[in-house]
């Protein structure tokens, strides 16, 4: 199920951005858990954006959530 897809990834250790990408090809990069909620029925995903604007999903809209890969930082 997606949402539980997505709440394993919210509590990945340590926690990497997560796409999220809808049926029609939108597209939502979640940089933080704290712009990320999903319903207690695991229907209904809340985004938010850094300006604190925010998008309702049906879960059934959701085609694909994945990790987003961070650059890794090289030092030497």
């Amino acid at each position: 199920m997606i949402a539980d897809e997505i709440k394993e990834l919210m509590h990945a250790e340590p926690f990497q951005p997560v796409r999220i990408v809808l049926g029609n090809e939108q597209t939502f990069v979640v940089a933080h858990t704290d712009y990320l909620m999903v319903s207690p029925d695991r229907q209904t995903v809340v985004l938010y954006d850094g300006e604190g604007h925010f998008k309702i999903l049906n879960t059934q809209q959701i085609r694909l959530v994945e990790p987003v890969n961070r650059p890794s930082s090289k030092s030497g």
